[in-house]
């Protein structure tokens, strides 16, 4: 009788299961550095529009001395309501100005009324604004800031998470 030298499906299985392990771990790494960039790209833009406005602030006040005025800062505009929401995208729209993603994120959320996965929300953008890079990490990312600012509500079910704007509430049921 011969004897196996090694059990060679147990050892692929063994293999197969320590590339998927690294597979995963792969992933994670790369949504994780995605979110930080994202993240960091967000910053990038307010810092800029801040500069932006300071810049024009700047410009306005002309040659006057540094602290001899002070100008009160200028508050984020939360919207509650629907109304508030357009009329907030009318304005950065009128005012020649992009919308931010979380501006977009809001509106779309306000439009549809109801729960949303950040799948669904991504789709419906990368729709609404093809131009628009939007990768799923970063959405997730908003998403989750947005809910942290309490502009948008997170709902789970089941292990599924969806988001609605904080006008509408979302219903109860399963």
């Amino acid at each position: 009788m011969q004897e196996p030298v090694c059990d060679v499906p147990s050892l692929r299985a063994k293999y197969a299961a320590t590339v998927e392990e690294d597979l995963e771990l792969v992933a994670k790494e790369r949504e994780r550095i995605g979110l930080e960039i994202a993240a960091l790209q967000d910053r990038l833009r307010i810092l800029e529009r801040d500069e932006a406005w300071l810049a024009g602030m700047r410009e306005t006040l002309g040659s006057r001395p540094a602290g001899a005025e002070s100008v009160p800062p200028v508050a984020p505009v939360v919207a509650a309501s629907p109304a508030e929401v357009s009329e907030a995208s009318l304005d950065t729209v009128a005012a020649g100005k992009e919308p931010t993603l979380r501006e977009l994120i809001v509106a779309e959320l306000v439009r549809h009324g109801g729960p949303c996965s950040s799948h669904d929300v991504t789709r419906a953008l990368d729709r609404a604004h093809p131009r628009r890079r939007i990768k799923e990490p970063g959405m997730r990312h908003a998403l989750e800031a947005l809910a942290k600012q309490g502009r948008v509500l997170r709902v789970k079910r089941g292990s599924r998470v969806f988001y609605v704007a904080a006008a509408a509430r979302p219903s109860t049921g399963p």
